[in-house]
Formats: structure tokens, C-alpha cells, sequence
């Protein structure tokens, strides 16, 4: 019966510091150059062309990075490079990805799974420290993005509310007020909100604030009533 060999499980007889330098070098280059193609920063310099969206640029980078590690679990293998093709088409046509850096991070896992499932433990552990340390400063770096909306609020004593609802949507312009008989009226404003703060949310935030007698808010086509 054989002995447990823990250097041959982890891999570590073939793969040397040398060649986790090389494997972390090409992790680097690749970064590097599919940065510069994704966000084309050459852009900056051109007043009538905008930058690329900022997700796609960072799936972009994400991908190149994959590919380096594709390449250097794959080698030549066909079998495995087949395998890949059917784990791709998994993601795309299985599974309900809408963030474009969702189905990058996908491929890098797929990458490192394989080179778990081919022994080689250590280059799977510097690509998934490497993708962590390319997410978290893409995380760092993200900003909220900003929409103008149009908000209805269907509310009780609808130019009461109004004074109440002013200073929580701040800097917002009142597009329609009922009149003043109404005792039940919708109020219409434009306000700048940011991608997440949907009517769910907004509904939320003015309960927490204990403003009184919202019935309903509509942001866009989502509407959100409260409970009878």
C-alpha cells in the first residue's frame, strides 16, 4: 500500500518558487494589459468619446486574467480544453448572471477548480489571492451611480406631506401637488437617486423616518403599497 505523499497532493514538487514568479508574473501582464484595453484610457484624452462602462471594463480585466490561468492549467491538453468549452456554456445558457463581473469572476473560479482538481494546489492559491486582491480594489473604487427619477408618492394630506418629504429628498423639484381639498393626492417630484434605492427602499427609509400617511410609492414602473 502506498504512502500519502502531502508534497505530491499539493503539488509542490512541480511548482517551484520559480515557478510561481513565472505564474504570478503572467497573472500581472495580463491584468495589466486587459486593464488597458478595458477601460481605454485613451478615452480621457478624447472630449467627444466616453469611457466604457465601468463593470464591463472590469469583466474585461477579470477575463484576461482568467484566460492566463486557463492557459496555464489547460497546457495541452485537449480533454481539458474541452471541458472548459462545456463549463462556459454552462454559465451562459444556465445560470441568471446580471452582473457582467459575476460571469467573469465565474471563469476565474472554473480556473481555479481545475487547478485544485489537477494537484497543482499552489497556483490555485496565488491566482485566487491575485482575484481577490483585483476584486477588492475594484471594490474600493466603485462609486454609486447617480439617476435623475421620478418619484410619485401617493400620501394623506398631500401639501402637509410636501413640507415633510422636502427635507428627505433634498434639492428635489416638485413637478405635481393636488390641491388643497384633497384629503388623499399624489405627489410627483424629480430627485436624483442612487441604483439601489428603488420604491422598495425608498417606501423603507420613510417609515424608519416615521413619515405619516404614505400609501404607496412608484419609482419608474415598480410600485410598493403598504399593507391594508
Amino acid at each position: 500500500m502506498s504512502t500519502f505523499d502531502l508534497n505530491d497532493t499539493l503539488g509542490l514538487d512541480s511548482m517551484g518558487l520559480d515557478r510561481f514568479e513565472v505564474v504570478l508574473v503572467r497573472l500581472v501582464i495580463s491584468a495589466g494589459l486587459g486593464s488597458f484595453l478595458g477601460f481605454r484610457l485613451w478615452r480621457r484624452l478624447m472630449p467627444n468619446a466616453l469611457p466604457p462602462a465601468r463593470e464591463v471594463a472590469q469583466a474585461q480585466t477579470l477575463i484576461a486574467v482568467a484566460g492566463a490561468l486557463m492557459v496555464v492549467v489547460i497546457g495541452h491538453s485537449t480533454a481539458r480544453a474541452f471541458g472548459l468549452v462545456g463549463l462556459g456554456g454552462f454559465i451562459r445558457f444556465r445560470s441568471g448572471i446580471k452582473d457582467t463581473r459575476d460571469a467573469a469572476v465565474m471563469f476565474v473560479m472554473i480556473g481555479i477548480g481545475m487547478a485544485c482538481g489537477l494537484g497543482a494546489v499552489p497556483m490555485a492559491a496565488v491566482a485566487t489571492l491575485f482575484a481577490a486582491i483585483v476584486l477588492a480594489l475594484f471594490d474600493m473604487g466603485r462609486r454609486a451611480r447617480l439617476r435623475l427619477m421620478r418619484v410619485s408618492i401617493m400620501v394623506a394630506t398631500p401639501r402637509e406631506a410636501w413640507k415633510r418629504l422636502r427635507s428627505f429628498f433634498p434639492g428635489s423639484r416638485l413637478l405635481e401637488l393636488p390641491g388643497p381639498e384633497m384629503e388623499v393626492g399624489r405627489l410627483v417630484i424629480e430627485t436624483v437617486l442612487g441604483e439601489t434605492n428603488d420604491a422598495t427602499e425608498i417606501m423603507r427609509r420613510l417609515e424608519e423616518a416615521q413619515v405619516t400617511g404614505v400609501k404607496s410609492v412608484c419609482v419608474d414602473e415598480g410600485k410598493v403599497g403598504l399593507a391594508a
